[in-house]
């Protein structure tokens, strides 16, 4: 194949993303002489009438400092060219064919699930691709960590400290929504390094009677009560508590009546637990003020963080081992992972089976998370 490479970078953006395209382009240029160009936007500037415009031409001379930027120079998009719709309107095939008009062999990136199936797809129509994962959510399969993972806990760990020592200082209860959608990685190890007093994560659904009454212990023996929340918490819809809290508050019965929007994967948009919590706990705790529930949501402040050194190193090595497999070893279709400290490739396929939180509840419960008693 021929030594022209595109770099995409798809889906949410978060640390450690520019230190890959970096170290791509280094090693690319230097050991096979390849010439790289960045595809701002991803697969939707590949699908553009004019795929020129949303290129940027990439060599060692212009990544020089480039790990130490946060998020990605490339942007990003969740376009997703393979939905009923963009097949009928010819977008895998219009991507293709510009791909072709841009002299392009083959593509490396980075990407969360949904653009590691998309690359999956287009391997399958003879375009060599090779991916890295990053999600600060950590839910990629066949890697112990992705890009931007370790930064997000420093920081939210760093965060939800300063809003323990807050709630201490005023006696109140403290709820920290972070992003998490169906694994809790992220809201677990925030939570145990700031040593939140309970963590409620999406593989273990939440009794909100059981979850008031632990509360309200918390809070009376201690004075303040932190939470770490993550943002695909379960909660029934006909838990009694729910049904209390939509009769006396708008909010709640707004929150929980609304239809999340869904993403071009079909992925529902969350957000909003710790707004329903918040008032959930006034109403059955019989606070007097909503002001002795304080809410803090980190949300996309975990996304565009400067990398911290775990982040930009394991975004070299990735770079480093994505280009060597697609230019060198000639092979595609893989994601690259870290296991241990070895950096392997694993099949996409195997990438995308869920990754889920599945340790035991004695374990979790001794981190801190809140187990109800009918799991």
């Amino acid at each position: 194949m021929s030594k022209k490479i595109a770099l995409i970078t798809g889906g949410g953006d978060c640390p450690g993303i520019n230190a890959f395209l970096a170290s791509v382009v280094r090693r690319g240029n230097k050991e096979y002489g390849a010439e790289f160009i960045g595809i701002r936007k991803a697969f939707s500037g590949l699908a553009a009438d004019k795929p020129q415009d949303y290129m940027i031409r990439l060599d060692t001379d212009k990544v020089v400092g480039l790990e130490n930027r946060s998020s990605t120079i490339l942007e990003s998009s969740r376009f997703n060219p393979f939905t009923d719709e963009n097949i009928e309107k010819g977008y895998p095939e219009k991507i293709m064919s510009n791909l072709e008009k841009l002299g392009v062999d083959g593509i490396l990136g980075t990407g969360g699930n949904d653009t590691i199936l998309s690359a999956l797809r287009f391997e399958s129509r003879g375009l060599p691709t090779v991916m890295a994962p990053k999600s600060i959510d950590n839910d990629v399969s066949g890697t112990d960590v992705m890009l931007g993972f370790r930064t997000a806990i420093a920081f939210g760990a760093q965060a939800a400290r300063s809003t323990a020592d807050s709630a201490r200082a005023h006696r109140r209860i403290s709820l920290v929504e972070v992003m998490g959608r169906q694994a809790g990685w992220l809201a677990l190890e925030i939570g145990v390094a700031s040593g939140a007093e309970m963590i409620t994560i999406p593989e273990r659904p939440v009794n909100l009677g059981e979850l008031c009454s632990e509360v309200k212990r918390l809070y009376k023996e201690n004075e303040y009560v932190n939470l770490i929340l993550a943002e695909g918490t379960s909660i029934p819809y006909n838990d009694p508590v729910i049904l209390r809290a939509k009769e006396k508050s708008d909010l709640v019965r707004y929150l929980m009546e609304e239809t999340p929007e869904l993403d071009a994967f079909g992925n529902p948009k969350l957000g909003g637990i710790s707004q329903i919590l918040r008032r959930v706990l006034k109403i059955e705790l019989g606070l007097e003020k909503i002001e002795e529930v304080r809410t803090t949501d980190l949300g996309f402040t975990l996304r565009g963080l400067a990398p911290s050194a775990d982040d930009i190193i394991l975004g070299i090595r990735f770079g480093i081992r994505a280009v060597d497999l697609l230019l060198d070893e000639k092979r595609s279709g893989f994601m690259v992972g870290i296991h241990g400290l070895e950096i392997r490739e694993v099949p996409y396929e195997y990438a995308l089976k869920p990754k889920t939180v599945n340790r035991s509840d004695r374990e979790l419960q001794a981190l801190g998370v809140f187990i109800s008693s009918n799991q």
